[in-house]
């Protein structure tokens, strides 16, 4: 009873005491199976153990006698009587076959293995006793006969069967194995089949007895569930509660129970607050109403100010104006909701922003800003809609009538003009009042910041305009507070950091002073005065010079003043001025006056002096020759000093006239050489030619002057003697000549000084050789006067070499005219056509003279195919021939339509003034009879010089006092 109790108690109980059931029962049934399974498995290893021992001793019986009965067969067929080795080997079986015997008859169980053991000991006897000793004597006794004999009688037919039997038994010995094996298997299967029948009914009875309690659970829960279902639908019941159950299920239908009797009462104090519930909530809808549409107003507005703050930002973030115009277009459009828009700035850029339009419409409306609805906006100042209907663009792909909204506004600046025009528009909608009104609020916002850029552009263009002032200064200009922090720098001021650009602008002064320290080569001294004109308002001490280090090693002078407004002091201007070349010039000025003065009292004192003996003592005549050599000597020495200053001083004034003809340089530097050499005695001068091509264009004197003072030079510059060579050579179309020395070399620091006015290189062993430092500048005046130029290289204690080059006259003709050579033996080939024999003659001798090759033409025509055959490298034309035919103008003509005579040089030598008709035909002047023939022969080989024998029709210009 208590036990009954107990499980009606709870649910859990039950199903616990179930499951305990199942895991017994569960487990009862595995065991018995296992001991089931070792009871079947041990007495099969048993009795299999004893067959295969039984199989096994059968097996080697059957072996042993085969094995004897083949020795014992062999000896008898291939043995003697004194070969006793197969007989030995059978006799080596018997007593294996006796132990096998013996095991076997310890295994013996059954009948069969009793009877086979006594067949077996029987025929062990019978073979091994009696036939096997007898058969053996016999056969030793050589009575082969007899032993065969014994076998043919009974003797082989009992091994025979006694083989059959023992085969016999051993096949029987392995089929018992077989069967065992079956046995085995069979009662494992019957018991696995047991097993699994005892498995299945457990779970049909575990089934059932869930089953049974679900069903005792699912009926008092069904009432629940649709007593629960109908309360859910609201109807009115009292749930009682028969089952008189103890366990879980009665506790919930007790409860259950009471719940719905509790339900039921308090329905109607339910029924009534709800109707108040559902009048509160009608309230609250409305209440919800109302807030929701003040929400939407709200966002509303918060989304106006967003975009009005967009706006804001958009303008104000940036000074820029087309990114201001951009900005105020792009959110207006969004602010507005408008499909495209345009703000155009009225100043005289005309600068806009746009979204929606085309280049073509705001071109348009550019072109229109006076005139129309702009002019109307104005001079109203006042905003307007202007309605007109769509075009085809706007309509896309809608075809029935639509309108457009154009909104025009008007930027209006503080002092009441029209800054910039607003346009906006919209399709199919128009703009309110109230919109328009909040968008003209929008547009002084605009126009604020419109203001504020004007005023920036018209600050930053005056910064910049001062900046650019300031940059046209050739003084850099460092304007600092009373701080010492820089303001404003100009680009001088940067370039004399020597490269050193960085931000000076706001640095303070620990910085800049540092930066600008590291240039100069007393930097305490420099600080100190900066310090002193900033910090300590020193200004008395307003001007400074410093010298920067480096690769410029410049001079600069330092003005400072200070700035005040009013009676404050604001700041303070320092400027640096560069006077590196005024620093120099009087230094070379200063070294000049010295050397000058050495240079001009030494020839002095020699004429002085040996004048002053001339007159007070009588001199042998040897001894006064020797005296007055030595003072035109001396005065000569003066003479090229004086005239040196004189050359620089016109070269300067370019005033010096050169007088320039077609000259073979080596005889002139033949010249230069003789006379050079007999001065000197530790030089010995080369001279070596690699071309034959040596005319030059030139002034014959200043040639030989630039010669002479360059070898004088390499001469003065090698004290302790050595070669000097002199090579001349070509190199493309220039003639150069080098002249190397193995003397002093220069400084690579100096090279590029070398060529000013004073400039004497700055060291001990220079200063005593002496000179003005001017011969170098005459050189280059020179060369440059003749279209040539003069180059150093130079290494320091191995010599110089001094490059002077010459336009080529011949030699660049002759490389490009090679058949011309060939055929007229090097010389340039001129054509005269003149029917003036005298002037012919004459203009023959003077072209021959000077190296040309000349044939003459009194014929037009003739000279007109002699020109087509030889293709001269120059024509002289006479217009007026004396024979009738072909005139000089019929020849330019033919001439210039042949493309391959076109180019020929041809000048015009007549007596008729047409210089127009022959400018008209391609000349360029005329030589007009009379007129110096030397003037011919220059004007050719200038031509041909410059030119590079390309041709063209020239005509010298008439000379200042109007000859030609």
């Amino acid at each position: 009873m208590k036990i009954n109790k107990y499980m009606k108690e709870s649910f859990a109980k039950q199903f616990g005491m179930m499951t305990v059931f199942i895991i017994i029962s569960f487990c009862a049934l595995t065991i018995g199976m296992m001991m089931y399974q070792n009871k079947v498995i041990s007495t099969f290893e048993k009795q299999g153990n004893i067959l295969e021992n039984k199989e096994r001793v059968a097996s080697n019986l059957y072996d042993g006698f085969n094995n004897a009965f083949s020795e014992v067969r062999a000896h008898f067929a291939f043995g003697n009587s004194k070969d006793k080795s197969h007989i030995r080997n059978a006799l080596s079986e018997k007593g294996e076959i006796q132990r096998g015997i013996t095991e076997l008859k310890k295994a013996a169980e059954t009948m069969d293995d009793t009877l086979f053991i006594n067949e077996a000991e029987a025929f062990y006897s019978y073979y091994f006793d009696e036939r096997l000793p007898k058969s053996l004597e016999l056969f030793d006794k050589g009575n082969k006969e007899e032993v065969i004999n014994i076998s043919n009688n009974g003797g082989t037919a009992k091994i025979n069967q006694f083989q059959s039997s023992l085969k016999q038994y051993k096949e029987d010995l392995e089929q018992k194995l077989d069967a065992n094996h079956e046995q085995f298997s069979n009662r494992l299967f019957v018991g696995q089949l047991i097993f699994l029948g005892a498995f299945f009914l457990l779970i049909i009875i575990v089934v059932i007895s869930v089953r049974v309690m679900l069903r005792k659970i699912g009926g008092p829960l069904a009432k629940l569930t649709k007593a629960a279902g109908q309360i859910a639908d609201g109807q009115s019941i009292i749930f009682i509660d028969e089952t008189n159950r103890e366990d879980e299920l009665g506790l919930l239908s007790t409860a259950f129970g009471k719940m719905s009797k509790s339900i039921q009462e308090k329905e109607q104090d339910l029924n009534a607050q709800n109707e108040e519930l559902i009048a509160q909530q009608d309230e609250l809808q409305a209440q919800q109403i109302e807030l929701q549409a003040a929400l939407n107003t709200m966002k509303s507005r918060e989304l106006e100010l967003e975009r009005r703050n967009e706006l804001v930002n958009g303008i104000s973030n940036s000074l820029v104006k087309q990114e201001v115009l951009t900005s105020i277009v792009k959110t207006m459009c969004r602010l507005i909701e408008a499909d495209k828009g345009l703000i155009v700035s009225l100043d005289r850029d005309k600068e806009y922003a746009s979204i929606g339009i085309s280049k073509a419409g705001v071109k348009q409306i550019i072109d229109h800003l006076h005139d129309g609805a702009i002019e109307r906006l104005i001079e109203t100042k006042e905003s307007y809609i202007v309605r007109r209907e769509s075009t085809a663009v706007e309509k896309g792909y809608h075809d029935t009538v639509s309108h457009t909204f154009d909104l025009y506004i008007p930027v209006i600046s503080s002092s009441n003009n029209v800054e910039a025009v607003m346009i906006f528009t919209r399709y199919d909608k128009n703009f309110k009042n109230e919109e328009i009104m909040q968008f003209e609020t929008l547009a002084k916002q605009v126009a604020i910041s419109l203001e504020k850029i004007k005023l920036y552009e018209l600050s930053e263009e005056d910064r910049i305009l001062t900046q650019d002032i300031l940059n046209t200064i050739n003084e850099g200009i460092q304007l600092v507070d009373v701080d010492g922090s820089i303001l404003q720098v100009n680009k001088k001021m940067c370039d004399l950091l020597d490269g050193k650009h960085m931000n000076l602008t706001s640095q303070p002064f620990d910085k800049w002073i540092v930066h600008l320290a590291d240039t100069v080569e007393d930097k305490n001294q420099f600080i100190q005065f900066f310090k002193n004109v900033i910090f300590e308002g020193n200004e008395e001490d307003i001007e400074y010079t410093y010298h920067q280090t480096g690769i410029n090693k410049r001079v600069i002078k330092v003005y400072v003043k200070p700035l005040y407004r009013g009676d404050i002091k604001t700041g303070i201007v320092i400027v640096h001025r560069d006077i590196t070349w005024e620093y120099e010039v009087d230094k070379m000025k200063s070294e000049f006056v010295s050397t000058v003065s050495h240079e001009l009292r030494t020839p002095l004192a020699s004429v002085l002096g040996f004048t002053e003996l001339m007159l007070n003592r009588e001199l042998k005549p040897e001894r006064q020759k020797k005296y007055l050599t030595t003072i035109y000597q001396e005065a000569k020495r003066l003479t090229s000093l004086i005239n040196d200053f004189l050359d620089v001083q016109r070269m300067e004034a370019e005033k010096q006239a050169y007088d320039k003809k077609y000259e073979d340089i080596i005889p002139l530097i033949r010249n230069v050489i003789d006379i050079q050499q007999v001065q000197t005695s530790k030089h010995q001068i080369n001279l070596i030619s690699n071309t034959e091509n040596t005319m030059i264009l030139g002034d014959k004197h200043k040639i030989t002057q630039v010669i002479n003072n360059l070898l004088s030079n390499a001469m003065k510059y090698s004290p302790d003697g050595g070669d000097i060579g002199i090579t001349v050579y070509e190199e493309g179309p220039v003639l150069k000549v080098d002249i190397k020395d193995e003397g002093l070399g220069i400084p690579a620091d100096a090279i590029d000084k070398l060529f000013t006015k004073f400039y004497r290189v700055d060291n001990s062993d220079r200063r005593q050789i002496g000179g003005t430092g001017l011969g170098l500048v005459i050189v280059k005046e020179i060369m440059q006067a003749h279209d040539g130029e003069v180059t150093l290289t130079s290494e320091l204690k191995k010599g110089s070499t001094f490059t002077i080059s010459f336009p080529l006259v011949i030699g660049l003709a002759a490389k490009q005219n090679e058949r011309l050579i060939s055929e007229n033996n090097g010389k340039v080939n001129v054509i005269i056509v003149e029917d003036d024999i005298n002037l012919a003659n004459l203009l023959t001798t003077e072209l021959e003279e000077s190296n040309f090759n000349v044939q003459v033409f009194s014929n037009g025509e003739t000279a007109l195919n002699a020109i087509k055959e030889e293709r001269p490298d120059a024509i002289v034309l006479d217009i007026m021939l004396q024979e009738t035919g072909v005139t000089g103008w019929d020849i330019i003509k033919e001439l210039k339509e042949i493309e391959s005579l076109k180019s020929i040089p041809i000048f015009i030598s007549s007596a008729l003034d047409e210089k127009e008709k022959g400018l008209a035909l391609g000349a360029n002047d005329y030589l007009v009879k009379p007129y110096q023939p030397s003037k011919l022969s220059k004007l050719i080989l200038q031509t041909l010089l410059k030119k590079d024998w390309n041709g063209q029709i020239m005509v010298p210009a008439k000379d200042e006092n109007g000859a030609d």
